[in-house]
Protein backbone atom coordinates (compact mmCIF):
# COMPACT_ATOMS: atom_id res chain seq x y z
CA UNK A 1 0.00 0.00 0.00
CA UNK A 2 2.13 2.61 -1.44
CA UNK A 3 0.25 5.15 -3.93
CA UNK A 4 -2.03 6.32 -1.34
CA UNK A 5 -3.27 8.61 -4.22
CA UNK A 6 -4.33 5.76 -6.90
CA UNK A 7 -5.96 3.72 -3.75
CA UNK A 8 -8.16 7.14 -2.99
CA UNK A 9 -8.90 7.55 -6.63
CA UNK A 10 -10.53 3.74 -6.36
CA UNK A 11 -11.95 4.10 -2.90
CA UNK A 12 -13.94 7.40 -4.42
CA UNK A 13 -15.38 5.10 -7.30
CA UNK A 14 -16.57 2.64 -4.78
CA UNK A 15 -18.16 5.15 -3.09
CA UNK A 16 -20.04 6.50 -5.86
CA UNK A 17 -20.77 2.25 -6.80
CA UNK A 18 -22.69 2.57 -3.27
CA UNK A 19 -24.58 5.30 -4.20
CA UNK A 20 -25.39 4.27 -7.99
CA UNK A 21 -26.44 1.30 -5.92
CA UNK A 22 -28.82 3.10 -3.55
CA UNK A 23 -30.32 4.87 -6.46
CA UNK A 24 -30.76 1.83 -8.22
CA UNK A 25 -32.49 -0.33 -5.92
CA UNK A 26 -31.63 0.08 -2.19
CA UNK A 27 -33.36 -3.57 -1.39
CA UNK A 28 -31.35 -5.17 -3.57
CA UNK A 29 -27.60 -3.17 -2.84
CA UNK A 30 -25.99 -2.33 0.28
CA UNK A 31 -23.77 0.11 1.65
CA UNK A 32 -20.49 -1.63 1.19
CA UNK A 33 -18.38 -1.70 -2.08
CA UNK A 34 -14.90 -3.27 -2.50
CA UNK A 35 -12.71 -3.94 -5.47
CA UNK A 36 -9.63 -6.48 -6.14
CA UNK A 37 -6.97 -4.90 -7.00
CA UNK A 38 -3.94 -7.25 -9.15
CA UNK A 39 -0.12 -6.76 -9.68
CA UNK A 40 -1.01 -6.02 -13.22
CA UNK A 41 -3.40 -3.42 -12.19
CA UNK A 42 -6.47 -5.13 -13.22
CA UNK A 43 -9.29 -3.79 -10.58
CA UNK A 44 -12.33 -5.63 -10.16
CA UNK A 45 -15.22 -3.80 -7.92
CA UNK A 46 -18.49 -5.13 -6.56
CA UNK A 47 -21.31 -3.71 -4.21
CA UNK A 48 -22.75 -6.05 -1.39
CA UNK A 49 -25.96 -7.13 -2.39
CA UNK A 50 -28.86 -9.70 -1.02
CA UNK A 51 -28.60 -13.51 -2.50
CA UNK A 52 -32.40 -14.75 -1.02
CA UNK A 53 -32.36 -13.69 2.56
CA UNK A 54 -29.13 -13.35 3.37
CA UNK A 55 -26.68 -10.13 2.75
CA UNK A 56 -23.09 -11.01 0.03
CA UNK A 57 -20.77 -8.49 1.75
CA UNK A 58 -18.79 -6.27 -0.58
CA UNK A 59 -15.33 -8.07 -0.20
CA UNK A 60 -17.36 -11.65 -0.70
CA UNK A 61 -18.39 -9.97 -4.10
CA UNK A 62 -15.63 -8.56 -5.48
CA UNK A 63 -13.70 -11.94 -5.03
CA UNK A 64 -16.36 -13.56 -6.60
CA UNK A 65 -16.34 -11.18 -9.68
CA UNK A 66 -12.72 -11.10 -9.96
CA UNK A 67 -12.40 -15.16 -10.02
CA UNK A 68 -15.33 -15.27 -12.65
CA UNK A 69 -13.51 -12.48 -14.77
CA UNK A 70 -10.13 -13.60 -14.21
CA UNK A 71 -9.74 -16.87 -12.25
CA UNK A 72 -7.19 -16.82 -9.39
CA UNK A 73 -6.45 -13.63 -7.27
CA UNK A 74 -2.17 -13.82 -7.63
CA UNK A 75 0.13 -13.03 -4.69
CA UNK A 76 0.38 -9.45 -4.21
CA UNK A 77 -2.94 -8.06 -5.20
CA UNK A 78 -4.85 -5.83 -2.56
CA UNK A 79 -8.57 -5.29 -1.68
CA UNK A 80 -9.63 -2.19 -1.23
CA UNK A 81 -13.21 -1.65 0.48
CA UNK A 82 -15.56 1.29 1.80
CA UNK A 83 -15.62 -0.40 5.33
CA UNK A 84 -13.31 -2.50 7.10
CA UNK A 85 -13.69 -6.59 6.98
CA UNK A 86 -16.04 -7.71 9.22
CA UNK A 87 -15.11 -10.22 11.83
CA UNK A 88 -17.69 -11.51 13.75
CA UNK A 89 -20.11 -13.99 13.44
CA UNK A 90 -23.59 -12.92 11.64
CA UNK A 91 -26.09 -14.80 10.54
CA UNK A 92 -27.76 -12.87 7.75
CA UNK A 93 -24.40 -13.04 6.16
CA UNK A 94 -23.21 -15.20 3.38
CA UNK A 95 -20.35 -17.73 4.20
CA UNK A 96 -17.72 -17.01 6.58
CA UNK A 97 -16.85 -13.46 7.96
CA UNK A 98 -14.74 -11.22 5.31
CA UNK A 99 -11.47 -11.42 7.49
CA UNK A 100 -11.93 -15.62 7.09
CA UNK A 101 -12.46 -15.22 3.30
CA UNK A 102 -9.44 -12.86 2.87
CA UNK A 103 -6.96 -14.54 5.09
CA UNK A 104 -7.95 -17.70 2.93
CA UNK A 105 -6.81 -15.86 -0.27
CA UNK A 106 -3.36 -14.68 -1.24
CA UNK A 107 -4.22 -10.75 -0.29
CA UNK A 108 -2.26 -9.83 2.75
CA UNK A 109 -3.29 -6.13 2.40
CA UNK A 110 -6.73 -4.39 2.71
CA UNK A 111 -7.00 -0.64 2.32
CA UNK A 112 -10.15 0.75 3.93
CA UNK A 113 -12.19 4.28 3.81
CA UNK A 114 -13.29 3.57 7.35
CA UNK A 115 -12.74 1.08 10.18
CA UNK A 116 -15.72 -0.54 11.70
CA UNK A 117 -15.52 0.09 15.58
CA UNK A 118 -18.15 -2.76 16.07
CA UNK A 119 -15.55 -5.67 14.37
CA UNK A 120 -12.58 -6.44 16.01
CA UNK A 121 -10.24 -5.66 13.54
CA UNK A 122 -7.01 -5.80 15.81
CA UNK A 123 -7.80 -9.42 16.09
CA UNK A 124 -5.83 -12.77 14.61
CA UNK A 125 -5.81 -12.09 10.99
CA UNK A 126 -3.37 -12.32 8.16
CA UNK A 127 -3.73 -9.66 6.31
CA UNK A 128 -2.54 -5.79 7.13
CA UNK A 129 -5.08 -3.45 7.46
CA UNK A 130 -4.79 0.38 6.24
CA UNK A 131 -7.53 3.09 6.48
CA UNK A 132 -7.65 6.25 4.35
CA UNK A 133 -6.30 9.49 5.67
CA UNK A 134 -8.47 11.47 3.37
CA UNK A 135 -10.70 12.61 5.53
CA UNK A 136 -13.87 13.57 3.20
CA UNK A 137 -13.94 10.04 1.81
CA UNK A 138 -13.37 8.62 5.55
CA UNK A 139 -16.51 11.12 6.35
CA UNK A 140 -18.57 9.36 3.25
CA UNK A 141 -17.60 5.94 4.39
CA UNK A 142 -18.52 6.04 7.66
CA UNK A 143 -22.05 7.90 6.91
CA UNK A 144 -22.54 5.09 4.65
CA UNK A 145 -21.59 2.36 7.56
CA UNK A 146 -23.49 4.44 9.92
CA UNK A 147 -26.91 3.32 8.32
CA UNK A 148 -26.30 -0.06 8.91
CA UNK A 149 -24.24 0.31 12.33
CA UNK A 150 -27.12 2.40 14.16
CA UNK A 151 -29.88 -1.06 13.30
CA UNK A 152 -27.08 -3.33 15.58
CA UNK A 153 -27.55 -3.73 19.30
Amino acid sequence: IVNHDKLDQILTRLCELVIDGQQRDPELYGMVAACVLDPDNRAVAALNYRRGHKDVHGERAAIEAYNKRFGEIPEGSIILTTCSPCTEPMPERVGDSCTDLIDSSPVHKVYAGYRDPSQNTQGNKKFHLQITKNKKIQALCKAFADTFLETQP
